[in-house]
């Protein structure tokens, strides 16, 4: 008997790795700017570092949505 392929836990992986992307994205922002901010000794440079950690995040995700898109058409 050939093994069984489960889409759904497959399907699972790859959209909970999108839900993730986001928050992780914004957590490493916040972790370098945060030291950003000790090295520098300023106090603007943690928000600076969850923006552009919620922009990375969100640029992975069109990335990943857009590769999905581009596999379902051929």
């Amino acid at each position: 008997m050939p093994p069984k392929s489960d889409k759904g836990l497959i399907w699972l992986g790859k959209y909970l790795s999108l839900a993730l992307t986001l928050p992780a994205s914004v957590v490493a922002g916040y972790i370098l700017g945060s030291l950003a901010d000790h090295w520098v000794r300023s106090s603007f440079l943690r928000v600076v570092g969850i923006i552009l950690g919620m922009i990375a995040g969100l640029i992975q995700i069109f990335r990943e949505l857009n590769r999905e898109a581009n596999f379902k058409k051929k």
